[in-house]
């Protein structure tokens, strides 16, 4: 199994109970992708926005109480997460959710390796903070998936491609599940210069294999 791959079988859980909470409007509340830092227990620390602006990390009640017994993260590392919360006045992340997204970095296929591109449904994609961000769909019942992106870049290519790679292990296609991903685009500085091309491939259900091209800025 590829480096990186994320298997999605309590990760979709997770997914579905973040949009639960979501729905049920808390006053003020935020929902983004964000950088997390945990300290050095492996509890939530900080919270890194987009822009730069970092605050430190109060988990609210309602967290608690969905989460009797703490998620454990690894210490003083950093996650990308798709947060809930609300900035209070005293500058403080108030917490309702944390989702954890598909962020590994993409390699190339090992030797003898097969790709799999099992079909998704793609809802958005958007360049921010350093990454390539996307919001996903599959179709699933209570099987595993593996999720995670390949280096697919042409030889010559000024820049880079990257490829879906979405392994469904014949689970019955029943639910859409909501799937979020972002690739960490640092690791690339070199080929993504300005000008360069950054380009994204996914095999869709209703339109196949597609892709979509970024203009590095």
């Amino acid at each position: 199994m590829r480096r990186g791959l994320f298997i999605l079988s309590s990760f979709l859980f997770l997914l579905c109970s973040c949009e639960k909470e979501e729905s049920e409007r808390y006053p003020s509340v935020i929902t983004d992708y964000a950088c997390m830092l945990t300290d050095a227990s492996g509890q939530p620390g900080h919270l890194r926005l987009d822009n730069g602006r970092e605050y430190p990390i109060a988990l609210t009640d309602t967290y608690r109480e969905a989460h009797p017994q703490l998620p454990s993260y690894r210490a003083d590392t950093l996650y990308r997460i798709v947060g809930i919360y609300e900035l209070g006045n005293d500058d403080v992340a108030n917490i309702y959710s944390i989702a954890q997204t598909v962020s590994g970095i993409p390699t190339p296929l090992y030797s003898g390796e097969t790709m799999r591109n099992d079909p998704v449904y793609l809802q958005s994609s958007w360049l921010s903070g350093g990454y390539l961000n996307m919001v996903l769909e599959l179709k699933a019942l209570d099987g595993q998936h593996s999720i995670g992106f390949v280096d697919t870049t042409p030889k010559g290519m000024q820049g880079k491609e990257f490829t879906l790679y979405h392994d469904s292990h014949n689970d019955v296609e029943s639910y859409r599940q909501k799937l979020y991903a972002s690739i960490p685009l640092a690791p690339f500085k070199r080929d993504l210069q300005q000008g360069n091309i950054l380009r994204i491939v996914i095999n869709l259900y209703d339109k196949g294999v597609s892709q979509w091209e970024f203009v590095m800025e």
